[in-house]
């Protein structure tokens, strides 16, 4: 039984496993950027927003609604993080170039950049996958339902909309980076 649950995790860690090589690659302003920013927003606009919502069926009610744009918005920026992988992949010789070109780390630059193009679309899936299970939970609340906001339910609003800010703050860093390699000439 233990073996098996142990096949079963190892088969399975890729989102960690991508998780720790998006850290381990990016710079201290890249996950200022990427992560304390969205967590700083994030917590700002949900402690402004429990100034006018103190029921718990209303917010449940908001971040259903804000779910279902959530689940559009970001099955296309996961498209594109895919796409991204694929134009990277195929453009010839700078392929060729960036593996053996090395980044400051000794990591080849191919390597960390296919690293930040999957971890995008690895938290942009979970992201859907969350966004769902909120639709799907927040179908369930009794329209009758009279209680306060606990705790817990603030703190999962921040890391729900922190990890949807970060996914779409990394995929605007991703086009900047596909941008800079699809227009990168050595000549100049």
């Amino acid at each position: 039984m233990a073996g098996s649950i142990k096949k079963f995790l190892k088969a399975n860690n890729f989102p960690w496993v991508t998780f720790k090589n998006y850290w381990k690659n990016s710079s201290r302003s890249e996950l200022i950027t990427d992560v304390f920013l969205p967590f700083l927003i994030s917590s700002l606009l949900i402690w402004w927003t429990s100034f006018y919502i103190s029921d718990f069926k209303d917010l449940i009610s908001k971040f259903r609604d804000l779910s279902g744009q959530v689940i559009a918005a970001i099955s296309i920026l996961a498209g594109f993080n895919l796409t991204s992988i694929t134009v990277i992949s195929a453009i010839g010789d700078n392929v060729k170039k960036l593996r053996s070109h090395l980044d400051s780390n000794g990591k080849p630059v191919y390597d960390v950049l296919v690293t930040f193009f999957t971890w995008a679309v690895s938290i942009q899936l979970i992201v859907v996958l969350l966004s769902i299970s909120l639709y799907y939970a927040g179908s369930f609340i009794p329209t009758d339902l009279k209680m306060a906001v606990p705790i817990w339910g603030w703190i999962c609003a921040v890391v729900w909309l922190s990890i949807t800010a970060h996914s779409i703050l990394i995929s605007i860093r991703n086009l900047k980076t596909l941008f800079l390699y699809v227009t990168y000439d050595p000549d100049r």
